[in-house]
């Protein structure tokens, strides 16, 4: 009878083991159900993100009107050197000039805005010292409108952002603060803005104090 009794409790315990074994498998199966459907949701989500996200991104860099430039291109800055007017000087490192030599402006005859005449590169410098901004356009025929409208952009600063001719460059606008430059060849509101905000009164000195 002992004998029987202890069969029987073995092959109870084998039972009991095998349902375990089975109840551990299939709360394995599922919790790897679990796993996959939620990868998968995952997965779709970010495509969906994806989907919405990329068209606008990939059409802001294929539309001016929709892009920020902002800084433009760093140029090496020079050392600000004041010489006499007329004194020759080694060449700038970018045209048109950011920094380096520059002639004394007179201040109390500064005027912002449109300038019908060309600076010299030494007063171009001298300006940017200040902070101050500069837009200038090669457009030898058929510029009036151009000229206008960079005019316009002009004519909300106050004080700071100078318009004028200037003949030295292959593109047709070119902006340029202390140690920064942008030359663009077709009028674009935003980008002219983004660089006065970015540069305006960022140079040695402050165009403010005078």
């Amino acid at each position: 009878m002992a004998a029987k009794e202890r069969e029987k409790r073995r092959q109870a315990h084998r039972r009991s083991s095998i349902r375990q074994t089975r109840r551990d498998k299939q709360s394995a199966r599922k919790r790897l159900r679990r796993y996959i459907f939620g990868g998968i949701t995952g997965i779709a989500g970010i495509m969906i993100v994806l989907s919405l996200v990329l068209p606008t991104s990939l059409g802001s860099n294929n539309s001016n009107a929709n892009v920020s430039y902002a800084q433009g291109s760093r140029i090496d800055i020079q050392e600000p050197i004041n010489i006499p007017n007329g004194e020759t000087h080694p060449e700038y490192n970018s045209s048109p000039p950011t920094s380096g030599w520059y002639y004394t402006v007179e201040r109390d005859t500064m005027k912002w805005g449109l300038n019908e005449h060309p600076f010299k590169e030494e007063e171009q410098v001298s300006f940017l010292k200040d902070g101050a901004i500069l837009i200038q356009y090669n457009c030898p025929e058929n510029c009036d409108e151009l000229v206008k409208q960079l005019n316009v952009v002009a004519s909300r600063y106050p004080r700071g952002v100078k318009v004028a001719p200037y003949n030295n460059i292959t593109n047709r606008v070119s902006l340029t603060s202390w140690g920064w430059i942008d030359t663009f060849d077709d009028f674009d509101e935003l980008r002219i803005e983004d660089f006065i905000q970015m540069h305006i009164d960022n140079g040695p000195m402050s165009f403010k104090n005078y």
